[in-house]
């Protein structure tokens, strides 16, 4: 609705909303995209179109189910990316910071947990919950968790500099 020739705006919504970046980009590209509407659609504008709703099919989880979900779907989501098993119950757990996050790693775990980026960032930005079984087992009264960033996790669970670099690298 706030469109002005150039790319001055398109760079202005993402420095407002990084988290939002994919969506912004597929936007733009699509209002200043040229088309002529007396021209049948071309067969790789039918596959476009098939390969996007082939993806709409498989993002199937939806907000409720993460919330229901098993830590094990978390740890199984994590192992696609190779990362220990700490960083998954984090995911599972809501406890980091989505604006920490880089977007590659977002679409990455939502490709793992076979959901959308968008359901994913709306999962995380719950607040962070403590699992009961853990707190039960506790000899000390569990505190209330404090979301961190993605690069402490990733340190916490012993990840090395070099990963650490690698995955907190936007390409």
């Amino acid at each position: 609705m706030d469109f002005e020739p150039g790319a001055g705006v398109l760079q202005r919504y993402l420095a407002r909303y990084p988290e939002h970046s994919m969506a912004l980009t597929d936007l733009s590209m699509e209002l200043t995209r040229e088309f002529d509407e007396d021209i049948p659609p071309s067969t790789a504008d039918f596959e476009l179109v098939a390969a996007g709703m082939a993806r709409l099919r498989e993002d199937v989880v939806t907000l409720q189910a993460l919330q229901a979900a098993p830590a094990k779907v978390f740890a199984d989501a994590i192992r696609l990316l190779s990362l220990p098993m700490q960083v998954g119950l984090a995911f599972r757990e809501r406890r980091i910071e989505v604006a920490t996050l880089p977007q590659r790693v977002l679409a990455k775990m939502a490709e793992a947990l076979q959901t959308s980026t968008e359901t994913l960032v709306s999962y995380l930005v719950l607040p962070p919950e403590t699992p009961l079984a853990r707190a039960r087992k506790s000899t000390v009264k569990p505190a209330t968790p404090e979301k961190v960033s993605f690069e402490r996790v990733l340190k916490d669970a012993g990840v090395d500099e070099q990963s650490i670099s690698n995955l907190l690298r936007e390409e």
